[in-house]
């Protein structure tokens, strides 16, 4: 069962559904693709659930622990033309505990979300394995799972990541128009890439706010969660703003590319990402107190798709800069999943990471620096 809320109450700029309905129409009516059903089906999962049937009815106590709704808000962020899709979900407790939990923030919420959530409840079945947080999803404003393909790209990447030339727009445009009915595309006139820095703000000072201000959080105890593009944005993130988190989980990051890019733009070892590194050693500045976690599949080498980013290689030698760098206050753990894609490596490095920046555990095989 989920809760739609419009976000108000927090000072954010929230939208109601039938806003949202509206806005989503002449989005519509302006090429932009979107889906609301969503939104409209919520409302309908406490009747159906009520005429379920199989098994015995559990009467609600207080020394019985109890599973809060899904919870989920639309925020329209002033930092960035966009309306997000935020859900959230809540440890399991008894009823009338006054505990706080730390938060897990997770990009790419369209695709991961839903896995997330069952993953952490899971996780949270045992002490062992991780404690109880709360676990909040970034998401687009859609039900489709590809909805934020293009999305995504605007509000991951900043300087230095390549722009791949002056064409860019109409390549993804054409590009996602082709492959898949669904796709959101920016507002009419709104930014289109390197859109990082205003993604960082909605996140920093809209969303997080919103979220200590309604829910249960652990003052200061907020991890993120990213991979690829999501993984970049970790980085710059950290480096640029590093107090929006205490921990950083990055996952398979785009930090080098070599070969022929988007658009037939060209790079040669492009080593962008370890740059940014080498640039904020070179500054002095500390990390203290950050804690991040590096990781990425072995077989993402060798991926058609994504041979250009060298993930793998490109984790082993981002440690390394890490390492020689030696940033006061950092503490940096990595790994490499033997056997997995850039796919298949998603789950395991949201529990590895979970686990491992919410200290239940030591990474198997990893580097502490």
């Amino acid at each position: 069962m989920s809760k739609i809320s419009d976000g108000r109450g927090a000072g954010e700029a929230g939208v109601t559904r039938r806003e949202v309905l509206g806005w989503s129409q002449g989005l519509a009516g302006a090429g932009l693709l979107m889906s609301t059903a969503a939104f409209g089906a919520a409302g309908k999962d406490a009747k159906a659930g009520a005429k379920e049937g199989g098994g015995n009815p559990v009467t609600a106590g207080k020394d019985l622990v109890a599973f809060p709704p899904i919870e989920t808000h639309l925020i329209r962020s002033k930092h960035v033309r966009q309306t997000f899709k935020i859900q959230v979900m809540r440890p399991g407790r008894k009823r009338g505990s006054t505990t706080r939990y730390p938060v897990v923030y997770a990009t790419d919420g369209n695709w991961t979300f839903d896995m997330f959530k069952s993953l952490a409840y899971l996780l949270q079945l045992t002490d062992r394995d991780a404690p109880p947080f709360i676990l909040v999803g970034i998401c687009y404003p859609s039900d489709f799972a590809h909805a934020g393909m293009q999305l995504r790209v605007r509000d991951f990447t900043a300087p230095p990541y390549p722009r791949w030339g002056d064409n860019w727009s109409e390549w993804l445009k054409k590009h996602y128009d082709s492959g898949y009915e669904g796709v959101l595309l920016p507002e009419p006139g709104s930014k289109d890439f390197h859109g990082g820095e205003d993604f960082r703000n909605f996140i920093g000072e809209e969303l997080i706010p919103f979220i200590d201000a309604k829910y249960e959080t652990l003052p200061g105890e907020r991890t993120y969660f990213g991979h690829s593009g999501g993984g970049f944005f970790g980085m710059y993130t950290m480096l640029t703003r590093p107090q929006t988190f205490k921990n950083y989980i990055v996952s398979s990051p785009g930090v080098i590319y070599h070969g022929e890019g988007p658009g037939g733009v060209r790079l040669d070892n492009n080593e962008f990402g370890l740059q940014m590194v080498r640039d904020f050693a070179a500054s002095g500045k500390s990390l203290d107190g950050i804690k991040l976690y590096l990781s990425a599949g072995a077989e993402e080498e060798s991926e058609p798709a994504v041979a250009n980013w060298r993930l793998t290689s490109s984790l082993e030698r981002l440690a390394k800069v890490f390492k020689d760098a030696a940033i006061p206050g950092l503490t940096l753990m990595s790994e490499i999943f033997p056997g997995e894609s850039h796919i298949t490596v998603w789950p395991i490095a949201f529990c590895h990471g979970v686990q491992a920046m919410l200290g239940t555990r030591r990474v198997y095989r990893a580097l502490y620096f």
